[in-house]
């Protein structure tokens, strides 16, 4: 679950394509940015960071089914001080939503319902930003996927790190299949989970 405001998603976002690349195919991403200012007129962090919205987007694999809820846009709503909603968690997200995103799996209690939240089949979770948004800021959609190539780049440590832990906690769940995707770099990231 995210937003297409939340510069946090999008950062994430780079990364679950990235892994979710590695057991499938997307179709129908489109690119976005996180939003520049907030419902309220004030500046985000990290404004108009480049990423792709899951809306409209299918993926299909033999290995796992990717639900995505991109909640709210990132076009201020300044009625409401926030975005305008795009989709609405089914009852049993939202249900997914209050038990893991919340205290014990978050430090504290101010920190529940933080976005990006990816449940992985019930057995491990991540709240919030896996990495420094700012590492894209600034750049364009091509130059972080050119970046994405070259292991030396920020990019691709951000990025691409954090697509092996993804990696890794999808393999644990598939048995290590497929072996493309489970390698012995990912699977050595498994006892970390």
């Amino acid at each position: 679950m995210g937003a297409e405001y939340c510069p946090y998603c999008a950062a994430a976002r780079w990364a679950m394509i990235v892994a979710l690349s590695r057991f499938g195919t997307f179709s129908g991403l489109a690119t976005v940015h996180s939003a520049a200012v907030n419902g309220a007129g004030g500046k985000e962090p990290f404004p108009n960071t480049p990423t792709w919205t899951f809306v409209n987007s299918k993926y299909t694999s033999q290995y796992l089914t990717f639900t995505p809820v991109e909640m709210q846009t990132n076009i201020p709503d300044p009625s409401t001080g926030t975005y305008t909603t795009l989709q609405t968690p089914t009852k049993d997200q939202q249900a997914l939503l209050a038990k893991y995103d919340a205290p014990p799996y978050v430090q504290d209690s101010s920190q529940a319902g933080a976005i990006p939240f990816i449940d992985f089949g019930n057995q491990y979770v991540s709240i919030g930003t896996p990495y420094d948004p700012g590492v894209l800021s600034g750049l364009s959609w091509n130059t972080i996927a050119s970046d994405l190539h070259n292991p030396n780049s920020a990019v691709a440590k951000a990025v691409n790190g954090t697509a092996n832990y993804i990696t890794a906690a999808i393999c644990k769940m598939t048995g290590n299949q497929p072996a493309s995707a489970c390698t012995a770099t990912v699977k050595s990231l498994q006892s970390q989970l």
